[in-house]
């Protein structure tokens, strides 16, 4: 029963998590033209402390479900090269986590994402979509139940590695396009 309500724990902090990340993606994708109000940055804020209350949820009820697995089956549960996979793209998003808090939404207290200099951009960009390829490749390492003791660390670093390029690679593009556009932008408000 323990385990049961563990994994329900842990399964409901990742919906809370993902879903407003998700949801912030969206939203701020929307405002790219504008400068941020009030109330935009309270939004940003609150979900800054929903994630990060979701994502202490995680670290908590992970732990305690990797104290039980072992607890229950010995060394051979801490050899699953999947779980350490896990591990170590949670790490990864809470750090991603933590520049985003520093770096990336101060920038957007700056101005409008499109009228934000390249390097802001790119900044951003990056940080976004790495934080969005590691909460999906963590949620789906949750559900990767054919992954445990059958791959190495290396080839699920691997695939982790693949999806966080290739979101980079598609944030970058359109954060290119977004500058474009805010420089049109930019050169007909000011005619």
């Amino acid at each position: 029963m323990l385990k049961m309500l563990l994994v329900y724990g842990h399964l409901l902090a990742t919906c809370i998590a993902l879903g407003r990340v998700l949801q912030a993606d969206h939203k701020l994708w929307s405002w790219r033209k504008e400068a941020l109000d009030l109330m935009q940055r309270q939004y940003i804020e609150d979900t800054q402390k929903i994630v990060t209350l979701a994502l202490w949820a995680l670290w908590g009820s992970g732990l305690l479900l990797v104290l039980q697995g072992y607890v229950a089956e010995g060394d051979a549960y801490l050899l699953n090269q999947k779980l350490w996979a896990k591990v170590t793209v949670v790490a990864l998003l809470t750090l991603n986590g933590a520049l985003l808090h520093r770096i990336g939404f101060p920038l957007l207290q700056k101005g409008a994402f499109v009228l934000l200099h390249a390097s802001g951009r790119t900044r951003l960009a990056i940080l976004g979509a790495l934080s969005m390829s590691s909460w999906l490749f963590a949620s789906f390492l949750g559900v990767a139940r054919a992954w445990n003791h059958a791959l190495p660390y290396l080839h699920v670093m691997g695939a982790f590695a693949a999806l966080a390029l290739l979101a980079c690679a598609v944030s970058l593009t359109v954060a290119s396009a977004a500058g474009t556009m805010g420089d049109r932008w930019s050169r007909t408000g000011s005619e």
